[in-house]
Protein backbone atom coordinates (compact mmCIF):
# COMPACT_ATOMS: atom_id res chain seq x y z
CA UNK A 1 0.00 0.00 0.00
CA UNK A 2 1.44 3.67 -1.20
CA UNK A 3 1.95 5.81 1.97
CA UNK A 4 2.71 9.23 0.75
CA UNK A 5 0.35 11.99 1.05
CA UNK A 6 -1.65 13.59 -1.61
CA UNK A 7 -2.41 17.25 0.02
CA UNK A 8 -2.61 16.11 3.60
CA UNK A 9 -4.49 12.77 2.95
CA UNK A 10 -2.86 9.52 2.73
CA UNK A 11 -3.92 7.30 -0.08
CA UNK A 12 -4.81 5.04 2.62
CA UNK A 13 -7.46 7.52 4.07
CA UNK A 14 -8.34 8.58 0.36
CA UNK A 15 -9.43 4.29 -0.65
CA UNK A 16 -11.02 4.44 2.84
CA UNK A 17 -13.31 7.18 1.76
CA UNK A 18 -14.09 5.86 -1.76
CA UNK A 19 -14.39 2.30 -0.95
CA UNK A 20 -17.53 3.48 1.66
CA UNK A 21 -18.71 5.93 -1.10
CA UNK A 22 -18.65 3.64 -4.23
CA UNK A 23 -21.54 1.04 -4.64
CA UNK A 24 -19.70 -0.30 -7.47
CA UNK A 25 -21.44 -1.24 -11.22
CA UNK A 26 -22.06 -4.04 -13.03
CA UNK A 27 -20.45 -4.47 -16.50
CA UNK A 28 -23.84 -3.61 -18.38
CA UNK A 29 -24.18 0.06 -16.78
CA UNK A 30 -22.36 2.00 -19.31
CA UNK A 31 -23.96 -0.05 -22.08
CA UNK A 32 -27.79 0.69 -21.19
CA UNK A 33 -27.17 4.53 -20.84
CA UNK A 34 -27.00 4.40 -24.92
CA UNK A 35 -29.30 5.08 -26.86
CA UNK A 36 -29.95 5.75 -30.35
CA UNK A 37 -33.35 6.84 -30.51
CA UNK A 38 -32.15 10.24 -31.92
CA UNK A 39 -29.97 9.51 -34.54
CA UNK A 40 -32.02 10.86 -37.35
CA UNK A 41 -33.59 13.51 -34.82
CA UNK A 42 -31.40 16.22 -37.80
CA UNK A 43 -31.60 14.20 -41.05
CA UNK A 44 -33.23 17.14 -42.76
CA UNK A 45 -30.59 19.14 -41.46
CA UNK A 46 -28.99 21.31 -44.95
CA UNK A 47 -25.69 19.60 -45.57
CA UNK A 48 -24.87 22.61 -47.35
CA UNK A 49 -25.10 24.72 -44.41
CA UNK A 50 -23.92 22.34 -41.76
CA UNK A 51 -20.41 22.13 -44.25
CA UNK A 52 -19.91 25.20 -45.29
CA UNK A 53 -16.40 26.31 -45.42
CA UNK A 54 -15.31 27.86 -41.56
CA UNK A 55 -13.55 30.89 -40.65
CA UNK A 56 -11.20 32.48 -38.39
CA UNK A 57 -13.54 34.23 -36.37
CA UNK A 58 -15.35 30.95 -35.66
CA UNK A 59 -12.46 28.92 -34.96
CA UNK A 60 -11.11 31.96 -32.90
CA UNK A 61 -14.45 31.57 -31.00
CA UNK A 62 -13.64 27.82 -30.12
CA UNK A 63 -9.90 28.61 -28.80
CA UNK A 64 -11.62 31.53 -26.75
CA UNK A 65 -14.42 28.69 -25.36
CA UNK A 66 -10.90 26.29 -24.60
CA UNK A 67 -9.31 29.16 -22.70
CA UNK A 68 -12.28 29.62 -20.36
CA UNK A 69 -12.19 25.52 -19.73
CA UNK A 70 -11.89 24.76 -16.20
CA UNK A 71 -8.86 21.80 -15.22
CA UNK A 72 -9.72 21.71 -11.86
CA UNK A 73 -11.83 19.06 -10.12
CA UNK A 74 -14.07 19.94 -7.43
CA UNK A 75 -13.32 16.91 -5.61
CA UNK A 76 -11.64 13.48 -5.88
CA UNK A 77 -11.74 10.03 -4.39
CA UNK A 78 -9.17 6.59 -4.53
CA UNK A 79 -11.52 3.64 -4.79
CA UNK A 80 -8.98 1.33 -4.95
CA UNK A 81 -5.38 0.58 -5.30
CA UNK A 82 -3.33 -2.80 -6.33
CA UNK A 83 -0.37 -4.12 -7.42
CA UNK A 84 -0.17 -3.99 -11.42
CA UNK A 85 3.32 -4.80 -12.00
CA UNK A 86 6.02 -6.00 -10.27
CA UNK A 87 6.68 -3.20 -7.50
CA UNK A 88 3.80 -0.90 -9.37
CA UNK A 89 0.72 -0.08 -7.73
CA UNK A 90 -2.30 1.69 -9.80
CA UNK A 91 -4.87 3.54 -8.39
CA UNK A 92 -8.63 4.03 -9.25
CA UNK A 93 -9.65 7.79 -8.87
CA UNK A 94 -12.73 8.91 -9.03
CA UNK A 95 -12.95 12.95 -9.66
CA UNK A 96 -16.21 15.40 -9.76
CA UNK A 97 -16.52 18.53 -12.30
CA UNK A 98 -19.67 19.99 -13.75
CA UNK A 99 -22.12 17.94 -11.82
CA UNK A 100 -20.55 14.57 -13.29
CA UNK A 101 -18.55 11.98 -11.95
CA UNK A 102 -15.47 10.67 -14.16
CA UNK A 103 -13.05 8.08 -13.84
CA UNK A 104 -9.16 6.83 -14.42
CA UNK A 105 -6.45 5.17 -13.67
CA UNK A 106 -2.56 6.31 -12.63
CA UNK A 107 0.11 3.59 -12.82
CA UNK A 108 3.07 4.79 -10.71
CA UNK A 109 6.71 4.02 -11.30
CA UNK A 110 8.36 1.14 -10.23
CA UNK A 111 9.73 1.71 -6.55
CA UNK A 112 7.87 4.50 -6.32
CA UNK A 113 9.87 7.68 -4.39
CA UNK A 114 7.66 11.11 -3.62
CA UNK A 115 10.97 12.79 -2.95
CA UNK A 116 11.94 12.02 -6.89
CA UNK A 117 10.90 13.56 -10.29
CA UNK A 118 9.12 11.21 -12.92
CA UNK A 119 8.24 11.32 -16.56
CA UNK A 120 4.74 10.77 -17.22
CA UNK A 121 2.59 9.50 -20.06
CA UNK A 122 -1.49 9.97 -20.52
CA UNK A 123 -2.37 7.04 -22.81
CA UNK A 124 -6.06 8.06 -24.54
CA UNK A 125 -7.96 4.67 -25.47
CA UNK A 126 -9.78 3.92 -28.98
CA UNK A 127 -13.52 4.49 -29.29
CA UNK A 128 -15.64 1.07 -29.69
CA UNK A 129 -19.64 2.51 -30.46
CA UNK A 130 -20.46 -1.04 -29.22
CA UNK A 131 -17.99 -1.79 -26.00
CA UNK A 132 -18.38 1.29 -24.29
CA UNK A 133 -15.34 0.78 -21.61
CA UNK A 134 -11.73 1.05 -21.46
CA UNK A 135 -10.29 -2.22 -19.90
CA UNK A 136 -6.57 -1.92 -18.23
CA UNK A 137 -5.40 -4.80 -18.92
CA UNK A 138 -5.82 -4.65 -22.31
CA UNK A 139 -4.36 -1.02 -22.81
CA UNK A 140 -0.29 -0.58 -23.74
CA UNK A 141 0.53 0.64 -20.43
CA UNK A 142 2.79 -1.49 -19.55
CA UNK A 143 4.80 -1.09 -22.06
CA UNK A 144 5.76 2.09 -20.73
CA UNK A 145 9.12 2.42 -19.33
CA UNK A 146 8.81 1.74 -15.71
CA UNK A 147 10.02 5.00 -14.45
CA UNK A 148 6.76 6.43 -16.00
CA UNK A 149 3.72 7.84 -14.72
CA UNK A 150 1.28 6.14 -16.79
CA UNK A 151 -2.04 7.80 -16.29
CA UNK A 152 -5.48 6.18 -18.81
CA UNK A 153 -9.00 8.42 -18.05
CA UNK A 154 -11.89 6.84 -19.25
CA UNK A 155 -14.29 9.02 -20.89
CA UNK A 156 -18.18 10.63 -21.05
CA UNK A 157 -20.45 7.77 -20.55
CA UNK A 158 -17.22 5.05 -21.10
CA UNK A 159 -16.92 2.26 -18.12
CA UNK A 160 -12.65 2.16 -16.78
CA UNK A 161 -12.85 -1.86 -16.56
CA UNK A 162 -10.10 -3.15 -13.48
CA UNK A 163 -9.40 -5.60 -11.50
CA UNK A 164 -12.31 -6.94 -12.06
CA UNK A 165 -14.63 -3.54 -11.21
CA UNK A 166 -16.67 -1.06 -13.59
CA UNK A 167 -16.74 2.37 -13.30
CA UNK A 168 -18.65 3.97 -15.34
CA UNK A 169 -18.06 7.73 -15.89
CA UNK A 170 -20.87 10.29 -16.64
CA UNK A 171 -21.96 12.04 -19.81
CA UNK A 172 -23.06 11.34 -22.92
CA UNK A 173 -21.07 8.48 -24.96
CA UNK A 174 -21.31 10.61 -27.82
CA UNK A 175 -19.36 13.65 -26.52
CA UNK A 176 -15.82 10.75 -27.63
CA UNK A 177 -13.62 13.74 -28.79
CA UNK A 178 -13.87 17.12 -26.99
CA UNK A 179 -15.18 16.51 -24.04
CA UNK A 180 -13.00 13.15 -24.11
CA UNK A 181 -10.10 15.66 -24.16
CA UNK A 182 -11.73 18.14 -21.17
CA UNK A 183 -11.92 14.47 -19.26
CA UNK A 184 -8.36 13.97 -20.17
CA UNK A 185 -7.38 17.23 -19.48
CA UNK A 186 -8.90 17.56 -15.52
CA UNK A 187 -7.35 14.16 -14.52
CA UNK A 188 -4.11 15.18 -15.93
CA UNK A 189 -4.34 18.25 -14.06
CA UNK A 190 -5.64 15.91 -10.93
CA UNK A 191 -2.84 14.17 -11.32
CA UNK A 192 -0.15 17.21 -11.23
CA UNK A 193 -1.50 18.59 -8.25
CA UNK A 194 -2.37 15.86 -5.52
CA UNK A 195 0.46 13.27 -6.42
CA UNK A 196 4.34 13.97 -5.88
CA UNK A 197 6.56 13.49 -8.07
CA UNK A 198 5.48 14.03 -11.44
CA UNK A 199 8.04 16.17 -13.54
CA UNK A 200 5.82 18.62 -14.91
CA UNK A 201 8.37 19.33 -17.66
CA UNK A 202 8.09 15.80 -19.59
CA UNK A 203 4.52 15.02 -19.93
CA UNK A 204 3.55 12.99 -22.96
CA UNK A 205 0.22 12.06 -24.46
CA UNK A 206 -0.25 9.22 -26.73
CA UNK A 207 -3.46 7.51 -28.15
CA UNK A 208 -4.87 5.30 -31.21
CA UNK A 209 -7.43 6.16 -33.38
CA UNK A 210 -9.98 7.72 -31.20
CA UNK A 211 -7.22 8.16 -28.41
CA UNK A 212 -4.89 9.42 -31.23
CA UNK A 213 -7.47 12.61 -31.86
CA UNK A 214 -7.82 13.18 -27.95
CA UNK A 215 -3.96 13.03 -27.64
CA UNK A 216 -3.87 15.81 -30.66
CA UNK A 217 -6.62 18.16 -29.26
CA UNK A 218 -5.12 18.22 -25.58
CA UNK A 219 -1.54 18.78 -27.48
CA UNK A 220 -3.59 21.94 -29.04
CA UNK A 221 -5.13 22.83 -26.01
CA UNK A 222 -2.68 21.92 -22.60
CA UNK A 223 0.51 24.23 -22.96
CA UNK A 224 2.01 21.55 -20.48
CA UNK A 225 2.23 18.60 -23.40
CA UNK A 226 5.96 18.24 -23.89
CA UNK A 227 5.48 15.20 -26.25
CA UNK A 228 2.44 14.23 -27.91
CA UNK A 229 2.32 10.70 -30.38
CA UNK A 230 -0.76 9.84 -32.18
CA UNK A 231 -1.62 6.40 -34.32
CA UNK A 232 -4.18 6.33 -36.86
CA UNK A 233 -6.47 8.96 -35.89
CA UNK A 234 -9.14 10.90 -37.71
CA UNK A 235 -8.13 14.55 -37.50
CA UNK A 236 -11.10 16.23 -39.57
CA UNK A 237 -14.96 15.06 -38.90
CA UNK A 238 -15.96 18.92 -40.41
CA UNK A 239 -16.74 17.39 -43.89
CA UNK A 240 -19.16 15.10 -45.54
CA UNK A 241 -16.70 12.21 -46.16
CA UNK A 242 -16.59 11.53 -42.02
CA UNK A 243 -20.14 12.44 -42.45
CA UNK A 244 -20.48 9.64 -45.54
CA UNK A 245 -18.01 7.53 -44.22
CA UNK A 246 -19.23 6.85 -40.63
CA UNK A 247 -23.07 7.23 -41.46
CA UNK A 248 -24.76 5.70 -38.67
CA UNK A 249 -21.69 6.45 -35.76
CA UNK A 250 -20.93 10.22 -37.24
CA UNK A 251 -24.86 10.64 -36.28
CA UNK A 252 -24.88 9.48 -32.88
CA UNK A 253 -21.39 11.29 -31.87
CA UNK A 254 -22.63 15.04 -33.28
CA UNK A 255 -26.46 14.91 -34.78
CA UNK A 256 -27.99 13.18 -32.25
CA UNK A 257 -29.07 16.55 -30.37
CA UNK A 258 -31.68 18.83 -31.93
CA UNK A 259 -29.49 22.07 -31.97
CA UNK A 260 -28.74 25.49 -33.77
CA UNK A 261 -26.22 25.01 -36.34
CA UNK A 262 -23.65 26.66 -35.36
CA UNK A 263 -23.60 24.59 -31.85
CA UNK A 264 -23.25 21.40 -34.19
CA UNK A 265 -20.60 22.62 -36.27
CA UNK A 266 -18.66 24.14 -32.86
CA UNK A 267 -18.85 20.43 -31.67
CA UNK A 268 -17.06 19.18 -34.84
CA UNK A 269 -14.73 22.03 -35.50
CA UNK A 270 -13.82 21.12 -31.72
CA UNK A 271 -13.22 17.27 -32.65
CA UNK A 272 -11.14 18.23 -35.45
CA UNK A 273 -7.44 18.92 -34.60
CA UNK A 274 -6.32 19.90 -37.91
CA UNK A 275 -7.89 23.02 -37.55
CA UNK A 276 -5.43 23.60 -34.09
CA UNK A 277 -2.68 21.27 -33.88
CA UNK A 278 -0.42 24.03 -36.13
CA UNK A 279 -0.52 26.03 -32.60
CA UNK A 280 1.34 23.20 -30.83
CA UNK A 281 4.96 23.77 -31.04
CA UNK A 282 6.66 20.93 -29.09
CA UNK A 283 7.62 17.56 -30.27
CA UNK A 284 5.00 15.30 -32.31
CA UNK A 285 5.21 11.95 -33.69
CA UNK A 286 2.58 10.98 -36.35
CA UNK A 287 1.76 7.20 -37.43
CA UNK A 288 -0.56 6.04 -39.87
CA UNK A 289 -1.11 2.46 -42.01
CA UNK A 290 -1.33 2.92 -45.66
CA UNK A 291 -3.61 1.16 -45.98
CA UNK A 292 -6.04 2.15 -43.33
CA UNK A 293 -9.89 1.50 -44.46
CA UNK A 294 -11.21 2.83 -41.17
CA UNK A 295 -9.01 6.34 -40.83
CA UNK A 296 -7.98 6.87 -44.50
CA UNK A 297 -4.37 8.10 -44.65
CA UNK A 298 -5.34 11.38 -45.96
CA UNK A 299 -5.60 12.24 -42.39
CA UNK A 300 -2.06 11.77 -41.49
CA UNK A 301 -1.15 13.68 -44.64
CA UNK A 302 -3.08 16.45 -43.65
CA UNK A 303 -0.73 16.73 -40.40
CA UNK A 304 2.10 15.88 -41.82
CA UNK A 305 1.64 18.88 -44.48
CA UNK A 306 1.53 21.64 -41.65
CA UNK A 307 4.48 20.37 -39.86
CA UNK A 308 6.94 19.15 -42.32
CA UNK A 309 9.55 21.72 -42.06
CA UNK A 310 9.76 21.27 -38.05
CA UNK A 311 12.76 19.84 -36.56
CA UNK A 312 10.62 18.38 -33.82
CA UNK A 313 8.27 16.20 -35.72
CA UNK A 314 8.52 12.83 -37.24
CA UNK A 315 6.24 10.62 -38.66
CA UNK A 316 5.92 7.00 -39.74
CA UNK A 317 3.78 5.68 -42.76
CA UNK A 318 3.52 1.87 -42.04
CA UNK A 319 2.34 -0.81 -44.85
CA UNK A 320 -0.14 -1.44 -42.53
CA UNK A 321 -4.42 -1.14 -41.86
CA UNK A 322 -5.88 0.89 -39.18
CA UNK A 323 -4.16 -1.40 -36.43
CA UNK A 324 -0.49 -0.46 -36.82
CA UNK A 325 1.58 -2.72 -35.23
CA UNK A 326 4.12 0.05 -34.28
CA UNK A 327 3.41 0.54 -30.35
CA UNK A 328 7.01 -0.18 -30.00
CA UNK A 329 8.14 2.63 -32.27
CA UNK A 330 5.98 5.21 -30.33
CA UNK A 331 7.42 4.40 -27.15
CA UNK A 332 11.05 4.45 -28.31
CA UNK A 333 10.63 7.94 -29.53
CA UNK A 334 8.68 9.08 -26.45
CA UNK A 335 11.11 7.87 -24.65
CA UNK A 336 13.96 9.85 -26.97
CA UNK A 337 12.12 12.73 -26.90
CA UNK A 338 10.70 13.59 -23.52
Amino acid sequence: MLIQSIKGLSILGAIIVGLLLHNGLNSNECENRISYDDIHINDDINLDSLFAPTDSLELAKIRKDWESFNPQSESFQILSEYRFLPERNIVILEHFAEERTHYGAILFPYQYDESKKYPVAVWAAGLNQSDPSVTLKNTPIRKFPPNYFVIVPSFPGQALVADNKTYCSDGFFGDAFDGATDDAIRLLELAKTAFNGLDQQRIAVAGGSRGGTVALLMAARDTSINVCASIADPVDFFNRDPYERYGFQFKYQFLNERKPISELRAKMLKSAPVYFIENYSNALFIIHGKNDQVVPIVNAERVIEKFKERDNFDYLLANSGHRVPEMHRLIEWIKTNN
